[in-house]
C-alpha cells in the first residue's frame, strides 16, 4: 500500500525530542541527509552549520559589558522569533496568561544579563517551558560546562553531590547484607545514560529517605556524584520520588518497586533496573526497558513481537528489510504485539509497510496548516535547495508549498481544500489477526501511528501510562542566533484537530492500562492477545 501524502510535507513530518527517562542522540549523517532528516521531521532539528564563536573570557568590566549585551541580544532573538514564528504562539499565548509570560520574560531577560552560559540554557529552558511544547527549544552550538576542575562542589541548581564512587556503594551494600532494603543498590536508567547507586540516608539507619547519586553517566548536564533523585518511602507504604530532570530542574513522582526489586517503575521517567546485587531477573532485560534496537522476535507459537524505537528516516529500509525476511512468519501468526514505548518520532512514510498488517477500514488522517511567516519561507526554501539533489520530489513539493506560503504572508496555509484525506489499501489481509500496541511515552510521528492505527479492528492499545502529548505542533525548522552559540526551533504547523481533539499535552491513553505492579508489559500484553478466541 501506498499511503497518500502528508498534508504539509510529505512523507509527513512529526519530530519530537527524545522521551524524557532516554534522550537518546541523533544519528550522523551527511549534510545532505541532514537536511532531508530535518525536512522530513527527525527527532531533533538539523545541526546548525554557523561556525563556533571565539571563547569570551569576562576578565574586565568591559568584557562583562560585552558578554551582558550578546546574553541579552540572543535572549530578545529567542523571544521575538517564537512570537512571530511559532504555529502554536497563539493558542497557548491568551489573554488570561499574557501577563504571566510577560512577567517571566521580563524576570528572566534580567538574569540573562549576568548569566553564564550554562545558567542562560537554563534560563532558555524555563522560557519554553512555559509553552509546553516539545516541538520548541533550543540547543547549544559550543560547549557549555566549564573544564571539570572547574566545576562548583554543587552541580547546577544546587543539586546536592557526594563523594560515593560504585567501589563505595558496592562496600556500603556488602555491609548491609540482609539488613539491605529492596531499594539499595546500583541501577541503571534509560539503558545505561545514568548509573545511580541508591543508598539510605540520614541519622538513622532505619531512615526512610534514599538517595540516588550517578555513578556513571554519558548525559552533558549530569557528573558523578550528583543526586538523580531523592526517594521517600512513607508511612502508608508508598515511594515518592523527587527527580532531577536534565536541566537539573525537580519533579515529583510516585515510584514502585517491582518483581522483588529487579526494576522500579517511576511513572513517565521510565523503568529503573536493578544492576547490582545481580537481580537475577525472571525476563529479559529488553521486555521490563524499551530497546533502543528495532527487532522481530516470536515470543510464542501464536505471537510476535516488533520492537520499533523510533520513525528516523534510517529506519525505513531496515524495518522493510526486517518484514520482508520474517514475511511467512508474519504472514501465518494470529497475534502481533507492536512495542512502541519510548518511540521518539520520526517520518509517518517509515511506519507505512505496517498499515497493510493492521488495516481493516479506511483511514482517516486530519490536515496540519502551516504559519506563513518570512522566516518560515525562508528556512523551508533553504531546505528545499539541500534536497534538491537526494530528493527531488521532496524539494519539489516543498517549493510549491513555500510558494503558497510566501504568497499569503500572516496567515496559515495548507496544500488542499480539504481538512483531511483518507488512506485505502486494496485488502484485509488474514494475519495478523490481533495486535497489542504498547504505547507509554510514543510521540510525535509514534502518536500519528496510533492515531492511524487505532482505527483498525484489529488493534488494542496498551500501556501503563499515555503516549507523549507531543503531536499538535510539528515541522521544525532551525535558525542560529546572533551570537552562534544557540540554534532555536520551533513548530511551523499546528493540527486541524484543534481545538476540539487535541493530543498534546495529556497524550492518547491506552484501551487497557497495564496494572503498575505488572514488571513485563510483553507478557501482559502477549497473555491478553492469546487469551482472545475468533
Amino acid at each position: 500500500m501506498q499511503p497518500q501524502a502528508c498534508p504539509i510535507l510529505p512523507p509527513a513530518l512529526m519530530p519530537m525530542p527524545p522521551s524524557p527517562s532516554r534522550r537518546r542522540a541523533n544519528r550522523a549523517l551527511s549534510p545532505a541527509c541532514r537536511a532531508l532528516a530535518l525536512a522530513l521531521g527527525l527527532a531533533g532539528p538539523a545541526a546548525a552549520q554557523s561556525p563556533p564563536p571565539p571563547a569570551a573570557t569576562a576578565t574586565s568590566p568591559g568584557a562583562d559589558a560585552r558578554l551582558a549585551a550578546t546574553n541579552l541580544r540572543d535572549f530578545d532573538f529567542l523571544t521575538d522569533t517564537l512570537r512571530r514564528n511559532y504555529a502554536g504562539w497563539d493558542t497557548k499565548v491568551t489573554d488570561a496568561n499574557r501577563a504571566q509570560l510577560d512577567a517571566l520574560t521580563q524576570r528572566l531577560r534580567a538574569a540573562a544579563a549576568t548569566a553564564t552560559p550554562p545558567q542562560l540554557f537554563a534560563l532558555f529552558g524555563e522560557w519554553f517551558a512555559f509553552f509546553g511544547d516539545g516541538h520548541i527549544g533550543c540547543k547549544p552550538l559550543v560547549e557549555l560546562e566549564p573544564p571539570a576542575a572547574d566545576l562548583p562542589t554543587a552541580g547546577a541548581a544546587g543539586t546536592p553531590t557526594y563523594d560515593w564512587t560504585e567501589a563505595s556503594v558496592r562496600a556500603q551494600l556488602d555491609q548491609l547484607g540482609s539488613r539491605r532494603d529492596p531499594l539499595e543498590g546500583i541501577w541503571r536508567l534509560a539503558s545505561d545514560r545514568y548509573r545511580v547507586g541508591v543508598l539510605r540516608v540520614g541519622a538513622s539507619a532505619d531512615a526512610g529517605e534514599f538517595a540516588a547519586v550517578v555513578l556513571a553517566t554519558t548525559a552533558a548536564n549530569w557528573r558523578p556524584g550528583q543526586e538523580k533523585a531523592r526517594l521517600t518511602r512513607a508511612a502508608d507504604g508508598a515511594l515518592r520520588v523527587q527527580y532531577r530532570k536534565a536541566d537539573h530542574s525537580e519533579v515529583r513522582e510516585v515510584g514502585q518497586v517491582v518483581g522483588d526489586g529487579v526494576a522500579l517503575r517511576l511513572g513517565r521517567w521510565g523503568t529503573w533496573t536493578r544492576a547490582h546485587p545481580d537481580p537475577a531477573p525472571a525476563v529479559e532485560a529488553d521486555r521490563l526497558d524499551a530497546s533502543d534496537q528495532l527487532f522481530l522476535r516470536r515470543l510464542s507459537p501464536s505471537t510476535l513481537w516488533l520492537r520499533l524505537p523510533d520513525f528516523h528516516d534510517a529506519r525505513a529500509e531496515p524495518l522493510q528489510q526486517l518484514l520482508a525476511a520474517h514475511a511467512d512468519a508474519v504472514a501465518s501468526c494470529p497475534n502481533l504485539v507492536i512495542d512502541l514505548r519510548e518511540n521518539g518520532g520520526g517520518s509517518d512514510y517509515v511506519y507505512a509497510p505496517l498499515l497493510d498488517l493492521l488495516y481493516t477500514r479506511p483511514i482517516y488522517r486530519i490536515h496540519a496548516e502551516l504559519r506563513a511567516t518570512a522566516d518560515n519561507v525562508a528556512l523551508r526554501r533553504d531546505l528545499a535547495d539541500r534536497l534538491r539533489t537526494e530528493r527531488p520530489d521532496i524539494a519539489g513539493k516543498l517549493d510549491a508549498l513555500n510558494e503558497r506560503m510566501a504568497a499569503n504572508l500572516g496567515s496559515f496555509v495548507t496544500n488542499s481544500d480539504k481538512p483531511f484525506d483518507v488512506l485505502r489499501c486494496a485488502k484485509v489481509l488474514p494475519f495478523p489477526k490481533r495486535i497489542a500496541i504498547l504505547i507509554d511515552d510514543a510521540g510525535s510521528s509514534g502518536e500519528q501511528f496510533l492515531l492511524d492505527a487505532r482505527q483498525s479492528r484489529k488493534v488494542t492499545l496498551f500501556g501503563y501510562r499515555n503516549s507523549a502529548g507531543v503531536l499538535d505542533f510539528a515541522n521544525i525548522v532551525e535558525k542560529a542566533t546572533p551570537s552562534g552559540r544557540w540554534a532555536m526551533y520551533w513548530a511551523t504547523s499546528r493540527s486541524l484537530r484543534l481545538p476540539d481533539d487535541p493530543v498534546d499535552p495529556d497524550g492518547i491513553a491506552p484501551d487497557i492500562r497495564i496494572p503498575n505492579d505488572v514488571l513485563d508489559p510483553i507478557g501482559f500484553a502477549q497473555a491478553w492477545l492469546e487469551r482472545q478466541v475468533d
